[in-house]
């Protein structure tokens, strides 16, 4: 039964180291959900439960990676290395025959993208345009509905926060003048002040102080101040 059990692992590294280098040639094509899940399964099925501590909150991409592959908890290699393979199933069953067999290293891979998709305006979300800091289609969607200044995403930010820190002071006032919270806090704990300070936006800084915002500590102790960048010191 040992035996069987060694030929098993074999083939599940052999085929795993495949899938690795064939997710190589198409890792442009993935998106960050894609790119997410298959950087913390290759992670835990090469190394094991993640064994590196969380990266500070104004790391975003860090973050993500590190909670990806922490989730994974005690996860074997093994099952780790089938996840992957049956994760790359799911993006191209056929993937087998289309693999190459060039080696190149993980690290175009691991990296997830630094720049966001360009989608059309007929794609884009409230928060898209939030980002972008088109001031017309912030201020039109929230007449249509304010209650969207409320909604978390899926980093657990608030649109006030996205504002904060994209620089867009206009947007921050149309999301305030609609129920934005100067003073909302994300899931980590922190402000629109510390994104805006951590960033170094001078006139958002400014503005946030000037309408009530608060020097807080988010959950890991840390205020504004205490990230800001060095152009923003001074104001705190």
């Amino acid at each position: 039964m040992a035996e069987n059990n060694d030929f098993d692992v074999t083939n599940t590294e052999k085929k795993f180291d495949k899938a690795a280098k064939y997710v190589q040639t198409i890792a442009s094509e993935l998106d960050s959900e894609q790119l997410l899940n298959l950087y913390s399964l290759y992670k835990q099925a090469t190394i094991g439960p993640c064994n590196i501590p969380k990266p500070n909150w104004y790391q975003m991409q860090a973050k993500q990676k590190w909670v990806a592959w922490n989730s994974l908890g005690e996860m074997d290699q093994e099952t780790a290395m089938n996840n992957y393979v049956c994760a790359l199933a799911k993006i191209n069953p056929s993937w087998e025959t289309d693999a190459v067999t060039e080696s190149r290293a993980w690290i175009t891979v691991s990296r997830l993208p630094n720049t966001e998709k360009e989608l059309l305006d007929t794609d884009k979300t409230f928060l898209d345009w939030i980002k972008e800091g088109n001031q017309e289609k912030v201020r039109e969607i929230l007449l249509k509905n304010s209650t969207l200044t409320n909604v978390l995403d899926k980093d657990g930010l608030l649109p006030i926060h996205w504002a904060a820190d994209r620089g867009h002071v206009a947007i921050i006032e149309y999301l305030i003048q609609h129920g934005a919270n100067i003073n909302s806090r994300d899931i980590d704990g922190q402000t629109p002040l510390h994104y805006a300070a951590s960033c170094g936006h001078v006139d958002v800084v400014e503005y946030l102080i000037s309408m009530g915002a608060e020097s807080v500590e988010d959950n890991d102790g840390m205020k504004p101040k205490d990230v800001a960048d060095e152009k923003v010191l001074a104001i705190l």
